[in-house]
C-alpha cells in the first residue's frame, strides 16, 4: 500500500474514532442502558428454562463458551432465572445499575449457553448478548447527573451499542454471501425455505405456501432481507435512518415469525432499544417544526462527522 493510501486509512480511522468517543447526553445513555436491561429481563422471564433439566446428558455438546458449565437441575435453572430477572429490574430502576446489569447479563449468558449446547444452534438471543456486553464496561449516569449533561463517558456506550448492532446484522448478511453468494436472494432458495418451514407457521401451512408460490415474491423477500442486513452499519451511522432501520427490522422479523414461526423478538426489541433513543430525535424535531411549534431539542448525540 502506498503512503497516500495509508494516510487515507489513518484519516478514516481517526474520524471514526472521534465519532465514537464524542460527548453525548446523559439521558441517551440512561435510555439505552435501561432498554437493553429490559430486553434481557424480558427474555429471562418468558422462556421456560426448566426444559433443560430433562435433556439427556449425552445429547449435550461442550464446544461452546459455556461448555464447562455442568447440567443444572430444574431448581438451579429457576434460581438463575429469578436472580437474572430481579437484577434486570434493579438495573432498569437504577438501583446499583451497573452491578445489577452485570448480574442479569451473566445469568442470561449462562442460560443461553446451556440452551444452545444441544440440538440445532439457534441465534434468537445472540444479538442481545453481544449488545449487552458493551454495558459491562460502562454504566449509566447516576441519578444526580442532569439529563442534558454532555460527556464522553455518556457518548461512547450508546455509539458502541450501535456499532455492535450494525456489525452483527452486517455479518448475518455477509455470511449468506460467503456460503451461498447472491443466489441466496435471487434463486428459489427462499421459496424452498418457506415450503419447508410452512408447518411451523402460527397461521397454518397455507399462509407461507401461498407466499412461496407467488411469482417473484420469495426473491423480493430474500433480497430485501439481505439488503437490510448488509446496509445496517450505514443506516445506523446517521440519526435520520436509525428509526426507519428499527421499523424495517421489526417488519422483517415479524414476517419470519408469521411464515416460519421463528421467534426473533429479542432482535426487534434490542434494535429498538439501541436505535430509537437517538433515532427518534430528528423526526420529533421535524414534526415539531411542521406543526409550527417550538423546535424539539435533540435527545441524543450530534450525528457523527
Amino acid at each position: 500500500m502506498t503512503a497516500a493510501g495509508r494516510g487515507r486509512l489513518a484519516g478514516l480511522r481517526d474520524r471514526l474514532d472521534s465519532a465514537l468517543v464524542a460527548p453525548g447526553e446523559a439521558r441517551t445513555a440512561r435510555w439505552v442502558h435501561a432498554g437493553v436491561a429490559a430486553v434481557v429481563g424480558w427474555r429471562l422471564a418468558v422462556r421456560d428454562w426448566t426444559v433443560l433439566a430433562d435433556r439427556a446428558p449425552e445429547l449435550r455438546t461442550h464446544a461452546n463458551l459455556l461448555g464447562w458449565v455442568p447440567d443444572l437441575p430444574a431448581a438451579g435453572l429457576v434460581a438463575v432465572q429469578v436472580l437474572g430477572v430481579l437484577a434486570a429490574v434493579a438495573a432498569v430502576a437504577r438501583w446499583r445499575p451497573r452491578l445489577a446489569f452485570g448480574v442479569a447479563w451473566a445469568c442470561y449468558l449462562v442460560l443461553c449457553g446451556l440452551w444452545s449446547s444441544s440440538g440445532k444452534v439457534m441465534h434468537n438471543d445472540v444479538l442481545t448478548v453481544w449488545v449487552g456486553a458493551v454495558w459491562l464496561f460502562a454504566g449509566p449516569p447516576a441519578r444526580a447527573v442532569p439529563p442534558g449533561e454532555r460527556a464522553v463517558r455518556w457518548g461512547w456506550p450508546p455509539r458502541a451499542s450501535l456499532a455492535v448492532l450494525g456489525c452483527i446484522y452486517f455479518l448475518t448478511g455477509f455470511q449468506k454471501l460467503v456460503h451461498s453468494g447472491p443466489r441466496w436472494a435471487y434463486s428459489d432458495n427462499m421459496r424452498w425455505v418457506l415450503l419447508e418451514g410452512a408447518h411451523t407457521s402460527p397461521f397454518g401451512a397455507a399462509f407461507p405456501q401461498t407466499i412461496a408460490n407467488l411469482p417473484v415474491m420469495p426473491q423480493l423477500l430474500a433480497s430485501g432481507a439481505l439488503l437490510l442486513e448488509l446496509s445496517a452499519p450505514f443506516l445506523l451511522y446517521g440519526r435520520w435512518t436509525r428509526a426507519p432501520f428499527a421499523l424495517a427490522v421489526a417488519v422483517m422479523h415479524t414476517s419470519i415469525w408469521a411464515c416460519l414461526g421463528l421467534d426473533y423478538s429479542a432482535w426487534v426489541l434490542t434494535a429498538a432499544a439501541v436505535a430509537l433513543p437517538t433515532g427518534l430525535a430528528p423526526w420529533a424535531a421535524l414534526l415539531s417544526r411542521r406543526a409550527g411549534g417550538r423546535v424539539a431539542r435533540p435527545l441524543g448525540p450530534p450525528p457523527p462527522a
